[in-house]
């Protein structure tokens, strides 16, 4: 319990950090409202009345000229009363757009915030209820992944620094923390962030590598190509492609590196006699059982990602030959095959280690 009231103080600051970035005052040109009203002024337009809910203009009762086709592609927007919805405020239009001055509202999406953040907090209590101290501990490891993501990652990778080191770093820091506080004893700790390092340090290696040798630019994602393109920030994009495989691949490396050092520590616990090979076995029989679902969890997560992209392959009769070269095509199967065979590697080196450190400490 000392461990986790070390954290607390950490945690606090963290979940403050994030919720100030999620908050309202970091997208001054957008506001939450409901719908109390719409009423259909023709085929393609919605009047709506809306009341909005927080920024500048909270409480202000607006009539809006909605259109619903104005959407996502292929999916009309129609209101209805206690709607939620995004409002886009203009508050310096240009004098043809408002002649008076006034700002200028245009609902753009759904909100969808509510409900994710109940989501979070249902999760947040099973890990609490079932897990008890380790699901406080996951929990804060789960925070402190996060916050180095957005508050790392992202803002070193805007800067210019290569994406892919920085990964590495993430995973590193992510690793020995999170191994810590959820494992606790030191050799079990140990043993799993470097089994999960090597593993992921080898995922990202093979992409790396794989990757340069057929030519990936990084560029395949419409994402990527917004940020060349429409903001012109200057970002490694391979850096980038490599190190989201590596960061993809971690959290499955991760599961594996734990459940073998942990395996390896309760047999040494229940035979302190067991040698090195007894114990190389049994981490290594328990990494086997593991091993083909855990590469079935990559390999069914990418493609689900992919889904809609393979279908429309296949209802567009796309030769294999032309499929399997496309950069897109070609980048995720690198992406689910590297994390593959990281975790795979995993199982090894976290095994040998493990035995190795508790064959030297006598099991403790």
């Amino acid at each position: 319990m000392n461990l986790t009231k070390a954290f607390l103080p950490f945690l606090f600051v963290i979940i403050l950090g994030i919720g100030c970035l999620a908050s309202d005052s970091f997208e001054p040109s957008y506001a939450k409202a409901k719908v109390l009203s719409t009423s259909t002024t023709s085929q393609d337009s919605q009047q709506v009345t809306v009341k909005v809910l927080s920024g500048k203009f909270k409480n202000k009762i607006i009539a809006i000229e909605h259109l619903p086709s104005s959407g996502m592609m292929g999916a009309n927007m129609f209101l209805k009363a206690g709607d939620k919805v995004m409002l886009y405020v203009d508050e310096n239009p240009s004098e043809a757009e408002s002649p008076d001055g006034r700002p200028l509202f245009n609902i753009a999406d759904y909100s969808r915030s509510s409900p994710l953040y109940w989501l979070a907090f249902f999760y947040a209590l099973l890990l609490i209820v079932i897990g008890g101290l380790k699901g406080i501990r996951a929990l804060i490891s789960l925070v402190i992944t996060i916050a180095l993501i957005f508050l790392v990652l992202f803002p070193l990778t805007l800067w210019g620094f290569n994406p892919l080191l920085v990964a590495i770093m993430i995973s590193g820091i992510v690793s020995l923390i999170s191994f810590r506080i959820i494992g606790g004893k030191i050799i079990k700790s140990v043993s799993a962030a470097i089994g999960t390092l090597a593993g992921v340090a080898m995922a990202g290696l093979i992409a790396f590598l794989v990757g340069k040798m057929i030519h990936l630019t990084g560029l395949s994602s419409e994402e990527s190509r917004i940020l060349l393109y429409s903001m012109e920030l200057k970002i490694n994009y391979q850096g980038l492609l490599f190190g989201s495989i590596l960061i993809g691949a971690l959290g499955a490396v991760m599961d594996v590196g734990m459940s073998i050092a942990s395996t390896i520590d309760e047999v040494s616990k229940v035979h302190p006699e067991a040698n090195f090979k007894n114990l190389y076995k049994a981490g290594m029989n328990v990494g086997r059982d593991v091993m083909g679902t855990m590469s079935n969890t990559l390999i069914l997560a990418y493609t689900g990602s992919s889904l809609p992209l393979l279908l429309l392959m296949v209802a567009n009769n796309v030769s294999f030959a032309k499929m399997i070269n496309l950069e897109m095509i070609a980048a995720e199967i690198v992406r689910a095959l590297a994390g593959s065979i990281g975790l795979v590697l995993c199982i090894p080196i976290t095994a040998t280690v493990a035995a190795l450190l508790h064959h030297k400490k006598g099991g403790t």
